[in-house]
């Protein structure tokens, strides 16, 4: 790469890394969501709450992982989990986009988080979501999507599992599935790409059952936006 070129590529790459910044909301602001949401914020066990423009426009939003106890006594639906999309307006929060991640899996769900990054460089940032899935014991999961703003509003991008160990569960895992892996996306490679190519490194610490000697990391790449589609 040459001089010019590597001075473009910083002036871009530093542009995308401040439109991706988002800044978290102090605890009257994790109040509100609750609020907003109806749920009373001592039932909270975990949540990402951030600022950040997601929909077109000057505005920016509020945008909240909400992780909290229902009320409900059986253990598949105790816990759940949530992701919420806000504008303000006139110091309340008003609903324009959720998910409701219990329901959509039929419970079993916990701990979730965010990130806001503006992975194709368009200004607007992209929504990170994980959350734990919980419907096996014997099995660790953590489930994940990719969220985008596409001609009529939030669509999943990718999704996929973020991290599993199923080499416990010698009972309903086939010997070949018995794997443990995390993945965690490449932020920097994917804002090379400008979100056409969405890039994982994947850390695969064993393989049907048995653990490697030495973990092996492996880049995953799957298609994500288009870098010649618009909005």
């Amino acid at each position: 790469m040459n001089g010019n070129n590597r001075t473009l590529w910083t002036a871009v790459l530093g542009s995308a890394l401040l439109a991706a910044l988002a800044t978290p909301l102090p605890a009257a602001g994790i109040a509100d969501v609750c609020r907003a949401i109806g749920i009373k914020e001592k039932d909270t066990m975990f949540s990402s709450v951030l600022t950040g423009r997601v929909l077109e426009g000057n505005r920016k939003q509020v945008v909240a992982v909400t992780t909290f106890f229902t009320g409900k006594k059986d253990a598949a639906n105790a816990v759940n989990v949530r992701l919420d999309v806000f504008n303000e307006n006139g110091g309340k929060l008003v609903s324009v986009f959720s998910r409701d991640f219990g329901a959509e899996y039929e419970g079993y769900v916990g701990r979730g988080d965010l990130e806001l990054v503006d992975l194709d460089l368009d200004g607007v940032n992209d929504i990170i979501v994980t959350f734990d899935r919980q419907d096996n014991p014997l099995v660790d999961q953590r489930l994940g999507e990719v969220l985008l703003l596409g001609p009529a509003g939030f669509e999943v991008g990718w999704q996929g599992i973020m991290m599993l160990d199923s080499t416990r569960d010698a009972r309903s895992v086939p010997l070949e599935r018995r794997d443990h892996y995390r993945r965690e996306v490449d932020i920097p490679r994917t804002l090379k790409a400008r979100g056409a190519t969405l890039f994982l490194m994947k850390r695969v610490i064993a393989v049907a059952g048995e653990r490697l000697e030495h973990p092996k990391e492996i880049t995953e790449t799957f298609p994500l936006r288009s870098a010649m589609n618009g909005r």
